[in-house]
């Protein structure tokens, strides 16, 4: 698998001789904090180290950060200058905030230092002018770094960044195709492939059996040692169900090392039950512990959602879940699946590696294996685009792990937010029902919404909005 590319913001600067403030000065310091930033939130970073003070010097560093491959280009304004100046950074096709710093105290003339938000505020109309024809969206900054409109609106902004980059390029697998009945997880390619620059490569269930046929048994034992370390629980007539997912977990690695992807979409039923005599749920957990983005039931746009989940969480542990059921009564929604999760992500009671028993055999046969879990405590944040990928279902919340669920991977999720907005469990179930939103939930812990919406934006993809609850029946949209 390839390692996670980090987002690359340049910076350059705009300055104007007759405003006296320090503005070298400004800049020469703003350089220096975002040095520093680049550890803690993990991005590369170039600064064009002259200020721009005509129309060339523009000209020449656009250039530069587009020689550069900047993924992110911060043009601050380190004092008022043309309008001119933001041109050659117009006909770039990477993203733009401007910034606008303090202006300080009065100069010794008493003039005003710097006019630094004027310019932002110039350039910022200049993009948005109709006949500009700009296509992006522009961000902008206010402060200097440590202040509350630059530190978080940065944050918020590499998360997001860097999610749109990791999803530029990359290959989801398609394992056995889409799960039968299924049909609202059915993908245009074509369409994914111009949207959003994914292509879906399709293997055969057929494959993964042969290749896990042919790993030898030190490599098998090997694998089912790591997965078994995942458990607090696994019953000794099970051990040939987990060599078996540890023989199907390094021949689906193998898939994903020769065909270059950076996610799967596994069909994991009803042909792994019936043909090959496994439940994949355990595979699936391993895998996305190991890394890797494993979707279940052959779900394209769930692969997608916990792709940019993953990058958002800056290579955080995703799983994929169901709404199971509702409580009015606390305003809470139970996510649950049939054990996909990884072990990672279990509340201190730990994972119990069980045959599922959504497969017991009509003489009690038991079909290995699923993860029986709780989801641990914490802020979570779910990332969904809807199969046609124009929507995005953002809802994040609390999980509760102190309320009874059912077997399999579950957690209950308060504090219900959709788009960062508080809603009930029935504006969710209407949200939900009313535009048709499909039946998986990406999931990753942390307080993502922010950066989800953002990345919304670059994406050109548009949020679900919020449908509020009533008695009776609306119209479709």
């Amino acid at each position: 698998m390839k390692p996670m590319r980090k987002p690359k913001l340049g910076l350059a600067g705009v300055m104007c001789t007759p405003f006296r403030g320090d503005k070298e000065g400004g800049f020469k310091t703003s350089r220096s904090s975002l040095e520093k930033l680049a550890g803690r939130l993990d991005f590369e970073f170039h600064a064009v180290e002259q200020g721009i003070y005509n129309l060339k010097q523009a000209e020449e560093a656009a250039g530069q950060l587009q020689a550069w491959a900047a993924d992110f280009i911060l043009l601050q304004a380190s004092s008022f200058a043309s309008g001119d100046f933001i041109l050659p950074f117009a006909t770039l096709s990477i993203p733009l905030g401007l910034w606008a710093v303090p202006e300080g105290g009065p100069t010794s003339e008493g003039g005003l230092p710097l006019n630094s938000f004027t310019a932002a505020n110039l350039y910022n109309s200049i993009l948005k002018t109709p006949g500009m024809h700009y296509p992006l969206p522009v961000k902008w900054f206010l402060g200097n770094p440590g202040q509350p409109y630059f530190d978080r609106r940065l944050e918020v902004s590499l998360q997001a960044l860097r999610a749109r980059l990791n999803l530029s390029g990359a290959r989801v697998g398609l394992v056995g195709g889409v799960a039968p009945g299924f049909h609202n997880l059915v993908v245009d390619y074509a369409k994914l492939k111009q949207q959003l620059d994914i292509q879906v490569v399709e293997v055969d269930l057929e494959e993964v059996w042969q290749k896990a046929g042919q790993v030898g048994q030190d490599q098998a034992e090997a694998a089912a040692q790591r997965i078994r370390r995942g458990a607090v629980k696994l019953d000794g007539e099970l051990v040939p169900a987990l060599l078996k997912s540890a023989r199907v977990d390094l021949a689906l690695q193998q898939v994903v090392e020769e065909r270059d992807l950076q996610a799967l979409a596994i069909s994991c039923w009803p042909r792994f039950q019936s043909d090959y005599n496994l439940a994949a749920c355990t595979v699936l957990g391993s895998l996305n512990s190991e890394g890797l983005v494993a979707a279940c039931e052959g779900d394209v746009p769930a692969a997608v959602g916990m792709l940019a989940l993953r990058s958002l969480a800056n290579a955080g542990v995703v799983t994929l879940m169901d709404l199971a059921t509702i409580d009015p009564g606390d305003d809470s929604v139970l996510l649950w699946h049939c054990g996909p999760t990884s072990p990672l992500l279990a509340d201190e009671r730990g994972t119990r590696m069980e045959p599922l028993w959504l497969f017991d055999g009509p003489q009690g046969s038991r079909t290995g294996l699923h993860n029986d879990l709780v989801l641990k405590p914490g802020a979570v944040t779910v990332l969904g685009f809807t199969a046609d990928f124009e929507h995005l279902l953002v809802l994040s919340g609390e999980i509760d792990n102190t309320k009874p669920g059912y077997n399999g991977s579950r957690g209950w999720l308060r504090s219900l937010h959709l788009n960062n907005e508080p809603v009930t469990a029935v504006d969710l179930v209407q949200t939900l029902m009313a535009s048709g939103y499909q039946h998986h939930y990406p999931l990753a812990y942390g307080e993502l919404a922010e950066a989800c919406l953002e990345l919304a934006s670059w994406l050109g993809v548009r949020p679900i909005p919020v449908e509020r609850y009533t008695s009776h029946l609306k119209p479709n949209a």
